[in-house]
């Protein structure tokens, strides 16, 4: 079988990715006082707060954007996502497969709302992306 290139494996963006993630992500997250900052921040508000009526949006720290940034270009294969159970009552994360039309499969621990389940994604990304990186 004839070996891949690096366009057909995506090489540029790959390494692209890594070097963003170790020169401006990780610093924040293996700082353990910039990690909590975040963490606390991200959970008091998940996805920012927009804008209406004439005010300004509450958008997220610099640190935090960087951090949800990293999160949203990854790849949809194995990629966490909020699923609704039950309007207003059951979110659970679920994993997506990244081939259109299969179900994502989903994880039994409930939510009580969209924040909450939302927070969660977030910290099981957290934990992913250092273990990728050989960091606990």
């Amino acid at each position: 079988m004839a070996r891949k290139t690096g366009v057909q494996e995506n090489g540029a963006y790959t390494s692209t990715d890594d070097f963003i993630t170790r020169t401006y992500v990780l610093p924040i997250l293996l700082d353990k006082k910039r990690r909590a900052a975040i963490i606390k921040e991200h959970e008091s508000n998940p996805v920012g707060t927009p804008g209406k009526a004439g005010h300004a949006g509450i958008g997220h720290s610099e640190d935090l954007q960087r951090v949800v940034d990293k999160f949203r270009r990854a790849p949809m294969k194995g990629k966490y996502v909020r699923v609704c159970m039950e309007p207003h009552k059951d979110y659970r994360i679920g994993i997506a497969s990244g081939v259109r039309g299969e179900p994502v499969k989903i994880l039994p621990k409930s939510f009580p709302s969209e924040d909450a389940c939302e927070h969660g994604v977030f910290l099981k990304r957290i934990k992913d992306l250092l273990g990728e990186y050989g960091e606990k």
